[in-house]
């Protein structure tokens, strides 16, 4: 009788993952009832899946009993570093770029949500914006957006299939938009521009590069541009 194969997801082990990326993005330690509703998890199942990652080090419990990262992150953050060419080339570049009248960020896009590995504040100590910022939603944000725009349009209505329908209905104009002019751009509430981010690549890895917190005119937006151009030169040249 010939074996028969399948391809089907062990749903337990993406429960995990989903258990401990909650826990490495939460800014305090989270208990089982809350993490449960979080997750849209039997909190019975949520019990059992946080205590097999606290028995291999991936998470820990505070003396109240609730649960935060274990010390197997770290080993983890080290192995990602070492192993992630875009990790390296990316922040090896942003680190020799101080600004004092800007933020630089880089990230990546993790299903619907960016998720920085660099953001470093105006002024900031470069070093200090490495290790990223909290998941910020796509649509909010000029490298979640740009990100978007460089799939295909079957790949995108997957992506944003789920998103509520007063957050898609503007996403295809601005889509468009960033399609057309090869960058994407918000505006404050006067109408200046303040956030401008474009794309890269660093072995088939996609990220996106963005200056934000800043108040320029109309005719200062493709300079800042063209000094993004010239990381992202930087950043595939060190790769």
């Amino acid at each position: 009788m010939k074996a028969t194969t399948t391809s089907q997801q062990n749903q337990s082990l993406i429960d995990g993952i989903r258990c401990f990326q909650e826990l490495t993005t939460s800014d305090r330690p989270l208990g089982t009832k809350e993490l449960s509703e979080r997750l849209g998890l039997n909190m019975i199942k949520v019990n059992r899946l946080l205590r097999t990652l606290k028995a291999i080090g991936m998470a820990e419990q505070n003396p109240q009993k609730k649960y935060r990262p274990g010390p197997v992150v770290h080993v983890l953050a080290a192995q990602s570093f070492h192993s992630s060419a875009l990790f390296r080339a990316a922040t090896h570049v942003a680190i020799r770029h101080p600004y004092g009248d800007r933020t630089l960020a880089i990230g990546i896009l993790w299903k619907d949500a960016v998720v920085y590995m660099y953001h470093a504040l105006a002024g900031q100590n470069p070093a200090e914006g490495l290790g990223g910022y909290h998941l910020y939603h796509a649509s909010q944000s000029s490298i979640g957006t740009a990100l978007l725009a460089e799939m295909d349009d079957d790949e995108l209505e997957q992506c944003v299939a789920g998103w509520l329908p007063e957050v898609r209905a503007g996403l295809s104009g601005t889509i468009a938009e960033i399609r057309r002019q090869g960058y994407a751009s918000q505006r404050d509430a006067t109408g200046r521009v303040n956030n401008i981010a474009a794309t890269f690549s660093v072995g088939g890895a996609k990220a996106g590069i963005a200056f934000t917190d800043m108040v320029i005119g109309e005719g200062e937006v493709e300079r800042r541009v063209a000094e993004l151009r010239t990381l992202i030169g930087e950043i595939e040249s060190y790769a």
